[in-house]
């Protein structure tokens, strides 16, 4: 029996097969029940709202309240009201694991309330404040600086309606930097960083922000510290960045050595040895000058010399510094440093100082007749004479080494042999320094002989340990060990390899390389200290790992 019937959910015509059958399929059956439970229930609920009385006030005439019921009282939120508990407006006692207040102290507030006062009046009192357009305006930076700044230095915020407002006196203090003078021949810009070093925009912001570079920001300009960016990069020694040297202040204020000995010593600047440079505090030397800079002092100093007499002939029996030094023996700084330390009286003609003979022989109290040289011991300039370094240089090293020395009559001897073992890579051997026909070679000349790059030519005099001298600095390889071995490599190339040319050209380290020929049967040849072995029985075995 068929029947054609419409669906009563979804009201498409089908097919029935019964007369009890109303719906085009369980989809639609289920669908239909769903529906008819949640119009149930939604009648339900408005018949029960109809019937619910009208809510009760839950404060009533309570005495005393919770600071919920109190922030419910006047209105506030839960936060609010606690901070007026705190700060004492409201009064509330605190029980153990309950805080009331008491209904009549709240009341008691419109007593005798304060005269009201505008957001405007208040504003206009207060002048000790910045808004942030005066920020921006005197100091020459953007609402993000600002904010950026105001949160790294903690300063306050005072919010009146929609204005917000900062404390003068400490936007006074931390913002000063914006506008500060700086000397630019201190810092660098980013144009500056990327035209000098070839370097993209984007690459500067790593470098610097990799490094920790410090910075002044001034506006939208943004100056990074020269000093460390020139250490990092390898211009300038390695020397802390926050320290001068006596170079760096010749350069930057045009002054001579004694001049800037004159403010160390006199202003007792912060100053140090380091390695066989003298570094002086960077701030507090800038701060000295421009401190002079601003008052009168130069003008008194000028005054001063000239009242002095002015001499033009050297008067008799008064002596150089270079004169003391080439007398005794040292250097002329040190003879500066003695005269100043005993404070000797002195004439200054025509910017040179001349010292007492007398006052000087006492000074040093040099006997030529009684002074004995040490037995195996040797000078500063001695060293440097032999062993072709400047004295800087062995001073420097002496004292890093710690080598014994004596001093006598103010030189120093230190021991030979402990020099001799300081300095002996600088010195070739015995028979190669009587050898008056072995010709040496530089660093460059080696790279140029052989065609390869600085790190393969310092690999190759390593690895096949060619005699080697330092002569200045510079590094000398004897010619006739690098063309044995270049010969002895060359005769032999054709047919086989070094142990090096095996881990190139199969990509193995040494290790790998000697293992596998401890337990192998690879022919090969010895030529002096060379071992070479045959290329057929090499590349054998690789094929035979490879395969296995």
């Amino acid at each position: 029996m068929e029947i054609q019937k419409r669906c009563k959910y979804c009201g498409r015509s089908f097919i029935a097969h019964k007369m009890t059958t109303i719906y085009c399929s369980p989809s639609c059956n289920n669908k239909d029940y769903k529906r008819a439970i949640r119009q149930k229930q939604i009648a339900e609920y408005m018949e029960e709202e109809k019937q619910k009385t009208p809510k009760v006030d839950i404060l009533g005439g309570k005495e005393f309240l919770t600071p919920t019921e109190g922030a419910l009282l006047l209105g506030l939120s839960r936060a609010t009201f606690y901070r007026y508990m705190l700060n004492g407006t409201i009064k509330a006692v605190q029980l153990r694991g309950k805080t009331i207040v008491r209904r009549k102290d709240i009341e008691r507030l419109f007593d005798n309330p304060p005269t009201y006062q505008s957001h405007s009046e208040k504003k206009q009192e207060k002048r000790e404040y910045y808004t942030f357009r005066q920020i921006m305006e005197k100091f020459k930076c953007s609402k993000k600086a600002i904010m950026t700044r105001v949160e790294k230095y903690n300063i306050p915020k005072v919010y009146q309606g929609r204005n917000c407002f900062f404390d003068r006196a400490l936007v006074d203090v931390h913002f000063a930097q914006l506008i500060a003078d700086i000397d630019l021949r201190d810092y660098y810009t980013i144009p500056q960083l990327e035209e000098k070093y070839k370097m993209s925009h984007a690459a500067v912001l790593s470098f610097v922000t990799r490094n920790k570079i410090p910075r002044i920001t001034q506006g939208r300009t943004v100056y990074y510290s020269r000093a460390h960016i020139d250490t990092l990069k390898g211009e300038r020694e390695s020397i802390d960045p926050n320290y001068y040297t006596y170079a760096e202040v010749m350069e930057k204020y045009h002054f001579s050595k004694d001049q800037i000995s004159y403010y160390v010593h006199n202003y007792e600047i912060d100053n140090h040895k380091q390695g066989r440079f003298t570094v002086i505090n960077r701030k507090e030397f800038d701060r000295i000058i421009k401190e002079r800079m601003e008052t009168n002092s130069l003008e008194k100093e000028k005054e001063r010399r000239a009242k002095l007499p002015k001499l033009n002939a050297i008067p008799e029996g008064y002596i150089s510094v270079a004169q003391i030094a080439e007398k005794y023996g040292v250097t002329p700084k040190h003879v500066q440093a003695k005269t100043r330390e005993a404070k000797t009286p002195k004439f200054v003609i025509k910017h040179l100082n001349y010292y007492n003979e007398a006052a000087i022989e006492q000074l040093f109290n040099r006997d030529p007749e009684k002074f004995k040289v040490p037995k195996d011991c040797i000078t500063a300039q001695e060293i440097a004479k032999r062993f072709k370094v400047t004295v800087h240089h062995v001073h420097g090293r002496t004292r890093e080494a710690n080598i014994p020395k004596i001093t006598v009559k103010h030189v120093n001897f230190y021991e030979l042999k402990a020099v001799e073992a300081l300095f002996a890579k600088n010195e070739a051997s015995e028979e190669l320094q009587k050898n008056e026909s072995a010709e040496w070679l530089s660093g460059t000349d080696v790279e140029e002989m052989l065609g390869i790059t600085t790190c393969a030519r310092r690999s190759f005099v390593s690895r096949h340990k060619i005699p080697s001298k330092k002569e200045h600095g510079i590094a000398y390889y004897l010619r006739s060990a690098i063309e044995d071995v270049n010969n002895t490599l060359a005769k032999y190339s054709d047919q086989y390899y070094t142990v090096e040319q095996i881990c190139e050209k199969f990509n193995m380290d040494r290790g790998k390389v000697y293992g596998m020929l401890r337990y192998s049967n690879v022919r090969k040849v010895h030529e002096g200290k060379f071992a070479l072995f045959l290329k057929e029985d090499i590349i054998k075995m690789i094929h035979e790992r490879q395969f296995t």
